[in-house]
């Protein structure tokens, strides 16, 4: 399973239920300016569904693959503020980051996500204090 700024969800817990995908294939890939970051309903969701089970939260614009075989990535490349963008930057296409070459910078990341060996995995870390858990008071 590979998360492109997602899951999104606010109230629900679904996340927590069991799944007939084993929790070591999510992973997740978001853009620090993205909405659904920023309101930390990515960050819940990872947890609930127990990311932090397989490392840390690792930035890719600041760490080289295979990101400590963690299953949470996050950039935050230059998108001019624009949370539109933030959104759709994390996948190839138009609003996807490029050097000057005209080549995605991410592309490293996404060979990550689709080939890791999911029995390689990152080692458990705490739930994230900063990520709000209670969205019905947000």
């Amino acid at each position: 399973v590979v998360m492109f700024c997602g899951p999104r969800d606010q109230l629900q817990n679904w996340q927590t239920l069991p799944s007939a995908t084993p929790t070591n294939r999510y992973f997740g890939f978001s853009h620090v300016l993205d909405g659904g970051w920023t309101a930390d309903h990515y960050c819940r969701s990872w947890e609930l569904i127990g990311l932090n089970e397989f490392g840390p939260i690792v930035n890719v614009d600041k760490a080289k693959p295979p990101y400590g075989n963690t299953r949470r990535l996050i950039t935050d490349f230059d998108v001019k503020n624009n949370t539109r963008r933030a959104h759709s930057s994390v996948v190839p296409g138009g609003s996807a980051g490029k050097d000057a070459k005209g080549q995605y910078i991410h592309e490293a990341v996404w060979k990550y996500l689709f080939t890791q060996p999911v029995d390689k995995t990152g080692k458990p870390v705490p739930l994230d204090p900063g990520c709000e858990k209670n969205q019905r008071d947000s």
